[in-house]
């Protein structure tokens, strides 16, 4: 496909479209926004319904093709694109080895098992219910996680190799998101954080996911 073909995001206001756009900045691509939130009854339309039956954004149309989780868009659109080019040791046997362990535990371990758990019975009470002692739990499993690998980040400009990726995309999400509801980041893991989020790209995908909310 070529860069010319015109990108279609569908999605805006969450961690997960962030990484959408972060990306899409990242590589300069040109895009169309489409600006559905996540619970406004927009995702369960008809015509949404015939673009992603899961009635979830983000949502990336690219040509004839649609792919509807942000870590597949993001790796799709870098694979799109030489604007990040992968070094020898991402290239690599080990390398990959190392891209599937942290990005399975950035995704499960510190996502799904830690901070969305948060998100639904705090944040969402309304909706999935309250449940004091999952989010206590919740947040002292993401602290305990975290603690884990700082010693793999500190001193790293960037998470995998000597290239910036769509994993320090992740991380740094995951830090903003943490922060966000009070939970304490290491200051070890500082110069990381904000080395990353002082991108240009990172501060355009805020304005885009969040400006009008």
């Amino acid at each position: 496909m070529s860069e010319e073909t015109k990108l279609v995001v569908w999605g805006v206001g969450t961690t997960r479209t962030m990484r959408v756009y972060w990306m899409l900045h990242e590589l300069g691509l040109p895009y169309e926004t489409r600006r559905i939130g996540p619970r406004t009854g927009e995702t369960q339309s008809a015509e949404f319904q015939r673009i992603n039956p899961k009635q979830k954004i983000p949502v990336l149309i690219d040509g004839d093709l649609v792919i509807t989780e942000s870590t597949a868009i993001m790796r799709h659109l870098r694979r799109r694109c030489d604007k990040l080019p992968y070094d020898d040791y991402q290239l690599s046997i080990e390398g990959k080895a190392d891209y599937d362990e942290w990005m399975s535990f950035i995704s499960m371990e510190l996502d799904a098992t830690s901070l969305y758990v948060v998100r639904r019975h705090k944040d969402l009470a309304k909706i999935y219910g309250e449940a004091e002692n999952a989010v206590t739990s919740s947040i002292a499993y993401f602290e305990r996680m975290l603690d884990s690998v700082v010693s793999l980040i500190v001193g790293r400009p960037f998470l995998w190799g000597s290239t910036f990726s769509e994993l320090d995309i992740h991380m740094a999400i995951m830090l903003d998101w943490a922060g966000f509801i009070g939970i304490p980041i290491p200051e070890s893991l500082g110069d990381y954080h904000r080395g990353i989020t002082s991108r240009p790209a990172y501060e355009a995908a805020r304005k885009i996911n969040y400006s009008d909310l």
